[in-house]
Formats: structure tokens, C-alpha cells, sequence
């Protein structure tokens, strides 16, 4: 019986990770123009400015819902979100992916 429950946990654990639905359209379209060429050639810095070239639309929006937001506010949160593409890139190579 124990491993009847091991395996379901498992094969539920397993399909929980497939599930994008959690992030946000900026977010999901980012991480689809990013993490594919983690392993490439590619500075970090090119795969980053050309992922915020192609998701233009979606973090355009994201930024139209923080126009309540302080400007410095908005614009600070704009480039930790670039910074933190470029620093994961960076950190997911170093450590050999």
C-alpha cells in the first residue's frame, strides 16, 4: 500500500511541475525566451534584451499596472525584473545547469 502512495504522490508531483499557470504573461513569456539558451553561446545581457524585445506587449502591460505606483517605484521594479533575468542566467551557468 505504501508504494501504491508513493507512486500516485510522485506521478502528482510530477504534473504539478508542468503547470504554468501560475505565472503572470510577462513572466511566462520572459521564461520562454530565456531559459531555453541558458546552455547557448550567448551573453546573458543579449538574451535578456532580446527576451524584452519579443515580450514587449505583455510587460508593457504589467507596466501600465503600476502607473498607480511612485514613478522611481516603477522604474526600479522594471529593472530588478531585467536584472534578475540577466543574474539568473549568470548563476544557472556557473553552476553547470
Amino acid at each position: 500500500m505504501k508504494w501504491i502512495i508513493f507512486a500516485a504522490v510522485l506521478a502528482s508531483t510530477g504534473a504539478f511541475a508542468e503547470n504554468r499557470s501560475f505565472e503572470s504573461p510577462e513572466i511566462r513569456c520572459l521564461n520562454d525566451h530565456t531559459l531555453p539558451f541558458i546552455d547557448g553561446e550567448l551573453s546573458a545581457q543579449v538574451i535578456v534584451d532580446d527576451a524584452f524585445v519579443r515580450c514587449k506587449d505583455p510587460i508593457d502591460d504589467w507596466r501600465k499596472s503600476r502607473k498607480s505606483l511612485p514613478q522611481q517605484m516603477e522604474k526600479q521594479q522594471f529593472s530588478e525584473l531585467y536584472d534578475f533575468y540577466i543574474r539568473m542566467i549568470d548563476i544557472r551557468r556557473k553552476a553547470g545547469h
